[in-house]
């Protein structure tokens, strides 16, 4: 033929090796054999294609899936990767990173709040693990101010004790002490439903 108006396709034998110097279009896959791209490649006689390198071509797929080869053939599997996933146990976030169908004790369900549990299926709201933080909450909060109103009952016992407690500071002192009796008699379990007794002026 005078004119060659194509370029020459290798061709390979059964063993990988081209008999017939050419190029060829090649399919690239990176170490864990997902698909990169396709490229032009000259291969001479004798040779072989590169590593990780394929001349059968892979289909297209969508979004949600990828294109693997497996060594043998071309795989498409689930790609849900950059899919924010919940843990049913505590239903912290996670991001997927690999390749595949969401991992066992995943769902890509959100829960509506911290205290929901997961049934199998959905999310469920626990009421006693919220009715378990509120009464943590006010066991806190009881706690804190029995603290607070101990430190101002201490420095008023010293100036009641030494003699020089003014009359203001004594009714404060009674005014404390019955404050803090109430505190102690409050049942954090009744949380949230708590009325907390009011707080001498100048506490």
């Amino acid at each position: 033929m005078k004119y060659q108006l194509q370029p020459e396709t290798a061709v390979l034998d059964s063993n990988g090796l081209t008999v017939s110097a050419g190029w060829a279009v090649i399919y690239n896959v990176d170490a864990k054999g997902e698909f990169l791209q396709a490229t032009y490649q000259y291969l001479p006689v004798g040779v072989g294609l590169p590593a990780n390198a394929y001349l059968d071509a892979p289909k297209n797929v969508q979004d949600n899936q990828a294109i693997i080869h497996n060594g043998q053939q071309w795989t498409y599997p689930k790609d849900l990767r950059g899919t924010i996933i919940c843990s049913t146990k505590t239903g912290a976030e996670t991001i997927m990173q690999e390749i595949g169908e969401i991992p066992d004790g995943y769902t890509t369900l959100k829960p509506s709040s911290e205290f929901d549990s997961w049934d199998g299926e959905k999310w469920i709201l626990d009421a006693e693990k919220q009715h378990q933080h509120e009464v943590n909450q006010a066991s806190a909060k009881k706690n804190q101010l029995i603290a607070e109103a101990t430190t101002q009952i201490s420095y008023l016992q010293d100036a009641i004790d030494t003699d020089i407690a003014t009359d203001t500071e004594k009714e404060l002192f009674t005014a404390l002490k019955k404050y803090r009796a109430l505190l102690n008699r409050i049942d954090v379990n009744q949380a949230p439903n708590i009325n907390y007794p009011e707080k001498p002026h100048q506490l």
